[in-house]
């Protein structure tokens, strides 16, 4: 039995013991999933890693290419003569604090579903519906994100990604999120699974290491730069949409603050605009 000590895993204990056979194979990710629809995600160094599954150095995840079933007890990983235990283990967990607006002044960068990132939010496609779902929810109603999630392209299509951008804000904001997202049920009837597990932790308040990159640096006043890059390089238009759903969030609730609304929760006043 060749055993390989993972450079780090995230999110195991939310993940089922048992049997996950392969889903999908890519040059950065090898995707498992389990029975009940759930996924786990083997990640090659480099491009950061999502909120449930292993890190791994280059060698080890090219000894795993031809592994198609891996059998999962605690955060121990085992299957075809090989065994994954991580050296840690990490909580991708993003926590309320105040945030900073995010610059796309200088991102060309184009989204898939609304054109490019350095453009007037208001200008861009479903600007209006977006406005509209996120006030039915801040009074208190489910907004109906079903003519979003699952659009565009990706393995985690443009819409699901500007959802996970938007739920990054308000988790950092200290607002309750439970009523934004469809039931999880519901949820995996409207998109890919890969694109399922990552909005699924998304609204416990767990990101992949780049987009809790860009938040902590907002949060910080740190320079966003390094990490926005690092976003943005995510997939073909992952992270361009990804920050798009942050500033539209960041840009709404700027608005509701500004008429009166009372969107943040707490105390929290989560959009400051000094470092």
């Amino acid at each position: 039995m060749l055993i390989l000590n993972a450079l780090a895993c995230a999110g195991l204990y939310r993940l089922p013991d048992g049997e996950w056979t392969l889903h999908s194979r890519f040059s950065q990710a090898i995707n498992f999933s389990h029975a009940n629809g759930e996924l786990l995600t083997l990640y090659r160094y480099g491009k950061g890693m999502g909120p449930t599954g292993m890190l791994l150095s280059h060698k080890q995840f090219s000894r795993l290419t031809a592994v198609s079933h891996l059998y999962k007890t605690g955060n121990l990983l085992s299957g075809q003569g090989v065994t994954l235990r991580s050296q840690r283990q990490l909580r991708l967990q993003l926590n309320p604090a105040d945030s900073a607006p995010v610059g796309l002044s200088r991102c060309g960068q184009q989204s898939g579903l609304c054109g490019a990132l350095n453009q007037p939010l208001n200008d861009i496609p479903f600007y209006s519906e977006i406005m509209a779902a996120l006030a039915c929810w801040h009074h208190g109603g489910e907004p109906d994100w079903r003519w979003l999630i699952g659009r565009g392209p990706g393995l985690t299509p443009s819409g699901d990604d500007m959802l996970t951008g938007m739920l990054a804000v308000f988790i950092a904001a200290g607002i309750p999120v439970h009523l934004f997202l469809p039931s999880i049920d519901l949820l995996a009837l409207l998109t890919t699974s890969v694109s399922c597990s990552y909005l699924n932790s998304a609204r416990l308040g767990e990101f992949s290491t780049p987009v809790l990159g860009v938040m902590r640096s907002l949060q910080t006043g740190r320079n966003t730069d390094r990490a926005l890059g690092r976003l943005l390089a995510v997939g073909h238009t992952s992270g361009a949409d990804t920050v798009l759903g942050i500033a539209l969030a960041q840009h709404w609730l700027q608005m509701a603050d500004s008429r009166g609304m009372h969107a943040r929760s707490g105390n929290n006043t989560h959009i400051y605009s000094g470092g």
